[in-house]
């Protein structure tokens, strides 16, 4: 049985992301090529791309704690672009300027980078937006 090897998600806010990151770090390390961090004005995107020889029971497994904390997130054409362009390699920040989308992190998840990130929205702000939370 073929399984999917990409996934897009939608998470509404930090503390969900986070999450996700530690539960990708804790238990899927081994099962990740890459993940993408993506912060839009009212949501948090993960894009995961899995190895291909993974097991259809570990995949459910990842489905069913996506679907429980986010929802699968159809891209707009900029989003596709700037996820593409990472995927062959171009400069995360070349990309934000080119396309105008905040990469947060990518390749391996790390929760520090969406921690501090998160943090200097706040302290710019001086207020805690709902999707920071």
């Amino acid at each position: 049985m073929k399984t999917h090897t990409e996934y897009l998600y939608s998470f509404s806010n930090a503390s969900l992301t986070l999450k996700v990151i530690e539960h990708l770090r804790d238990r899927c390390q081994s099962m990740l090529n890459s993940v993408a961090v993506i912060n839009l004005i009212d949501r948090w995107l993960i894009k995961i791309k899995l190895k291909d020889s993974i097991g259809v029971n570990r995949v459910k497994n990842l489905q069913a704690f996506l679907n429980e904390l986010g929802f699968p997130y159809q891209p707009t054409p900029i989003i596709t672009i700037a996820l593409a362009r990472l995927e062959i390699g171009e400069s995360p920040v070349k990309i934000m300027n080119r396309y105008k989308v905040v990469i947060v992190a990518y390749g391996k998840p790390e929760k520090e980078e969406i921690e501090i990130f998160r943090e200097q929205i706040v302290e710019k702000l001086g207020y805690c937006p709902q999707n920071m939370a």
